[in-house]
């Protein structure tokens, strides 16, 4: 099996799944894409006031400090723990991009997997790999897609979620079901502590996924856009209501 993971260098959480991930399946991983953790449409700068307008200065200033503190450890980097296991990081900027497509064609994998890319893949990188490109998604679609999903469980009050991974599709977390495992949400539940468990969850979820595509395509279950959620960036008003609620970021 060959296999190439896409995935934002995010410190925080990200790093969980790839420990758990990357010692299990060795040189099976041809390359790792780490990405901005930044959507296209965004700068840093914008990306900072949005989040800002939404939970405030301090809040901010709080996840700068843990973000910077995180970035000092190598350990803590998508692409310092690939590069500890001999395996190839690449960096396009757009994940679309002709050149980049070229070299992954070179590489020629047979699951493509993202994990939280916060980029669109077109339809020539969905029709690249033998078996199909895979998404990882922190709900139980087709509840809550889009972005933020776990703090849009909290927000609403939920006391379960869970991970999906599901066949790529151009619509936003619409390919067809895969593999789903439910994961409970403690009264005591932050935000930060729920990605953690959703990303350890979804590491395991991963091997069990690609152990099955070993023999070939797998058959998916709908994912019905139509009896779903879909959720963007939180607003002012849906972080009040998180906080009304008792969660935190951390």
């Amino acid at each position: 099996m060959r296999v190439v993971f896409v995935a934002p260098e995010e410190p925080s959480v990200m790093p969980i799944f790839f420990r758990r991930v990357m010692p299990r399946l060795g040189h099976e991983i041809v390359a790792v894409v780490v990405v901005s953790p930044i959507y296209k449409r965004f700068s840093w700068l914008s990306q900072a006031r949005r989040f800002v307008r939404s939970f405030g200065l301090r809040a901010f200033a709080v996840e700068v400090f843990h973000y910077a503190l995180d970035r000092v450890s190598r350990k803590r980097s998508v692409k310092g723990i690939a590069r500890s296991h001999d395996t190839p990081v690449l960096t396009p900027a757009d994940v679309n991009d002709p050149a980049f497509i070229t070299r992954l064609r070179e590489l020629e994998p047979d699951l493509v997997v993202s994990v939280s890319c916060p980029q669109v893949f077109g339809e020539e990188l969905l029709a690249l790999p033998r078996l199909g490109c895979l998404n990882v998604h922190s709900s139980l679609l087709p509840r809550y897609r889009g972005m933020l999903p776990t703090f849009w469980v909290l927000a609403g009050g939920e006391t379960g979620t869970g991970v999906t991974v599901h066949y790529m599709s151009p619509g936003i977390d619409e390919g067809g079901i895969v593999a789903q495992r439910e994961i409970a949400v403690s009264p005591e539940e932050t935000l930060q502590t729920l990605m953690r468990t959703s990303k350890a969850v979804a590491a395991d979820l991963v091997l069990d996924t690609i152990e099955r595509f070993r023999e070939g395509p797998v058959q998916p279950l709908p994912n019905p856009a139509s009896e779903g959620s879909y959720f963007s960036f939180p607003e002012r008003e849906d972080v009040a209501r998180f906080v009304a609620l008792g969660r935190r970021l951390r």
